[in-house]
């Protein structure tokens, strides 16, 4: 990837902070999806072969797949729960009956 590839996906994706080291390695961090210390480290030879979508790929990663559950016969997106809600989805207990 060029550095007017990366400028123009890095623009493209406000969600994507980054930065750079000494020794040119770049360090990727999706805020949507990544915790604050989290981060993704891409060597400089190894961004050279990197295309904007294969970087998409490996920040994103199929995170972006929303959890449904069904409580009492009904279907919701775990993504729209506050953190209470999303406590007890946690701590539930799965009872198997045979």
């Amino acid at each position: 990837m060029t550095n007017e590839e990366l400028d123009l996906f890095l623009e493209g994706n406000p969600q994507i902070e980054w930065a750079q080291d000494d020794e040119g390695n770049f360090y990727f961090r999706h805020s949507a999806f990544d915790g604050e210390h989290d981060k993704t480290k891409v060597e400089s030879k190894a961004l050279a072969a990197l295309t904007p979508q294969k970087l998409e790929r490996i920040l994103v990663g199929g995170r972006n797949v929303d959890h449904i559950t069904r409580v009492t016969g009904y279907f919701s997106r775990v993504s729209g729960w506050n953190r209470g809600k999303k406590g007890e989805l946690v701590d539930r207990q799965r009872v198997v009956v045979s």
